[in-house]
């Protein structure tokens, strides 16, 4: 070997060397930057008519394992679903109260406010306290309406952000794809713009889960898990209209909005195109959750007014409407009646109505005996009497009724904090596993001492070519 050829070698090594303090250092800098990928300097021999001819840099390689990034970002998308999930029945469940609180509480009131007229029905404090709690209880039920309506408004919303989020992000990576494809083909270093991608990606998928596809020169394709192609040369626009306000008659199709994916109207369920993530499980708490939610309050408050209307409660009525009304009529069916729910007016002092109404009968011409307790006590008496509160519901009294749809209420919130607990867990998982393939700084800091013998001994090479041609030139 010659000595021009020696220092040849050693002048690549030098220049590998320093390539590849300037990758560790890189590493090093950001090992707590999210998104990014550890980074590793690629080398190759060099040769020049066939003999050796020093080291040169093949190109420096992201470090990522696909498919722990994508079990990952499918991680992502489950936990903010579930976690959307359960956030929203645990808001349904503290407004209807646990046991005790809340409609059970409201409930337990107007009971023990009969209990006390019927003991001295001549006493109209005690019958002024039968309309109170009447009315809290139809209140509290207004209340549990209310919250509900407000998480379908909060839902509609988020699904609007969520959007405008997907849209945009789409829009920026595909001018990412462009910019990595020009500086690949003019030969400059991506890697920045493939972990801001990267990391964009993500958090789009927790909206929608992502799967991506490469495609030449560093360009990526985006499909959602279920195969919609939501980026190619063009990303796809989805589209929304939010509702500022909701109430328990509107639908999706017709009061509600839907969504379009470049003007077509896909489907917004779990099992849809766009399923698994937050915009999904926001539609089915708009769509779905809630409804149904609102229809078993709406069935809690329909079962009292059949109660109170029963001719066994109160004879005098003739078909008008007993103590709980829907405004002051009969229950029309509509959605929203918790809502809606009243007391009779013709009992309530403050709306014009009569306090010996309740001890004598709503429909009753003239007042009667003051002591006469029969009438209250029949109105004790539907609460505990036995009924189906609608086609195909059990037979049960109103304490029972109002404690079955407690429970099932209960029940979806523990649903939905297992699934978000497991979800979380499994989230957490892959996080580390992802943390693992990143950037380790005890191993950066090893490499670190190797570039340094190995710039040490290239120096030294060239130090003893120097010595040697110095030593020709004093001959």
């Amino acid at each position: 070997m010659s000595i021009a050829s020696s220092l040849h070698n050693a002048t690549t090594g030098l220049t590998a060397t320093a390539r590849a303090v300037q990758v560790a250092s890189a590493n090093v800098a950001n090992v707590l930057t999210p998104g990014y990928a550890a980074r590793r300097l690629d080398l190759a021999s060099s040769s020049l008519g066939g003999a050796g001819s020093g080291v040169r840099i093949a190109g420096v390689t992201r470090i990522v394992d696909p498919v722990v990034l994508g079990l990952h970002r499918d991680a992502g998308a489950s936990t903010a679903a579930s976690t959307y999930a359960q956030t929203f029945w645990q808001s349904v469940e503290t407004a209807m109260g646990l046991p005790d609180k809340g409609v059970s509480a409201a409930l337990s009131a107007f009971e023990s406010a009969l209990i006390s007229a019927s003991e001295r029905p001549d006493l109209d404090n005690r019958l002024s306290r039968i309309v109170e709690t009447g009315a809290a209880l139809a209140s509290t039920l207004a209340t549990v309406e209310d919250r509900v309506q407000t998480l379908r408004v909060e839902a509609d919303a988020q699904i609007a952000r969520d959007v405008d989020t997907v849209n945009n992000g789409l829009v920026e990576i595909d001018k990412l794809n462009d910019q990595i494809v020009k500086m690949r083909l003019s030969g400059q270093s991506t890697l920045g713009l493939e972990d801001e991608r990267q990391a964009l990606i993500g958090r789009l998928s927790e909206i929608v889960p992502i799967k991506e596809y490469p495609r030449d020169h560093g360009r990526v394709m985006i499909y959602s898990a279920s195969g919609r192609l939501l980026l190619d040369t063009q990303p796809a626009t989805l589209a929304f209209s939010p509702t500022v306000a909701i109430d328990a008659s509107m639908n999706v199709g017709v009061e509600l909005s839907g969504l379009t994916i470049n003007g077509q109207a896909v489907s917004t369920s779990e099992t849809g195109p766009l399923g698994g993530g937050r915009l999904a499980a926001a539609f089915t708490a708009r769509d779905i959750d809630a409804v149904s939610a609102q229809s078993q309050i709406d069935g809690y408050a329909r079962d009292l007014i059949a109660r109170f209307a029963d001719p066994a409660t109160d004879a005098t009525l003739a078909g008008a409407v007993g103590f709980f009304t829907d405004n002051d009529a009969p229950d029309t069916g509509l959605p929203g009646l918790a809502g809606r729910l009243s007391v009779n007016s013709l009992v309530d002092p403050a709306n014009g109505g009569a306090l010996w109404r309740l001890r004598d009968g709503i429909g009753a011409a003239v007042a009667g005996p003051v002591g006469d307790a029969t009438r209250i006590n029949a109105m004790l008496g539907a609460l505990e009497r036995v009924i189906s509160s609608g086609p195909g519901a059990p037979l049960q009294d109103s304490a029972t009724t109002l404690g079955a749809i407690l429970a099932d209420i209960s029940t979806e919130r523990q649903w939905a904090e297992n699934g978000a607990t497991t979800a979380r867990t499994r989230l957490d998982t892959l996080t580390e596993a992802m943390l693992e393939q990143g950037v380790d700084t005890d191993a950066e800091m090893q490499k670190l001492l190797l570039i340094e013998e190995a710039y040490a001994a290239n120096a030294r090479v060239i130090q003893t070519a120097d010595a040697m041609i110095r030593t020709l030139l004093e001959l």
